[in-house]
Formats: C-alpha cells, structure tokens, sequence
C-alpha cells in the first residue's frame, strides 16, 4: 500500500533521474593494464583527453592526491618518456587494481600509500619524494 503513495513515487522518479545525471566515475572511465602498459580509457560521456596510454617503464614518480569526501582521489604518474603526468582517477573501473599494481611493482611503496589512503585533508603523497637542494652560504 505504501509504495503506491504518490509522493514515494515521485521520490523514486527523482532517484532515477539523479542516478542518470550523475553517473559513478567507474561507469565513466576504465583502467587496464598489462606487463607492458597502462591504459585510461573513457566509457561514456567523458572528454576523449581522458584517453592515454603509457608504459611502465616510462614512470618516474608517482603522486596520490587526496580527493576529499567529495571527489575522487587522483594518481598522478610522471613520466620519463614523454615528459608529461598523466592523471589516473582511482573511482575509474579498475582504478584500485591499478593502486595495488603501482605497489606491487615499487612505484608506490606500501608505508608510503597507507599514509596516503589515510589522508583526509586533501594532501599529496609522493614517491619517490621531492629533492629539495640547499646550498650552503659562502
């Protein structure tokens, strides 16, 4: 009887609709990879720029970026070849299983990405850290 009420049946209207509109980042967006490679690539309604690929071996540096409770986490992966950082959101399809393969692998140490997963106020984590020169007065 209740769920004929007209209201609960707006509400669900409403649900269904915002469920639409706001698709989840992982019906968006996938992220595989092999032995060789990593691939971003947009499902639906993303912009084409989301599409890339690198190698494995090309990754000097990585970065994770504490999204907040509001937004995705992101990896930033620095690259030797090309010099560029491709940006990989952790709430794409396959987006944990490639955290886990970027500890797996060294580029992003265990201590390291516990820190990191901990993070609440939107700090970054990288590894390996920043070199930060001094130079001593003469």
């Amino acid at each position: 009887m209740l769920a004929r009420h007209p209201f609960l049946k707006a509400l669900a209207r409403v649900g269904h609709w915002w469920r639409e509109r706001h698709k989840r980042l992982s019906d968006m967006l996938r992220v595989e990879f092999d032995d060789l490679e990593v691939r971003v690539k947009v499902i639906e309604r993303l912009d084409p720029q989301w599409n890339q690929t690198f190698r494995w071996s090309d990754i000097k540096r990585v970065c994770f970026k504490d999204g907040g409770m509001l937004s995705s986490d992101i990896i930033l992966v620095s690259l030797i070849n090309p010099d560029r950082v491709v940006v990989v959101l952790t709430e794409a399809n396959g987006g944990p299983q490639f955290c886990g393969a970027l500890c797996e692998r060294g580029y992003f140490p265990e201590q390291v990405w516990r820190r990191a997963i901990a993070e609440t106020g939107g700090g970054t984590h990288c590894w390996p850290p920043a070199v930060v020169y001094s130079i001593a007065a003469v």
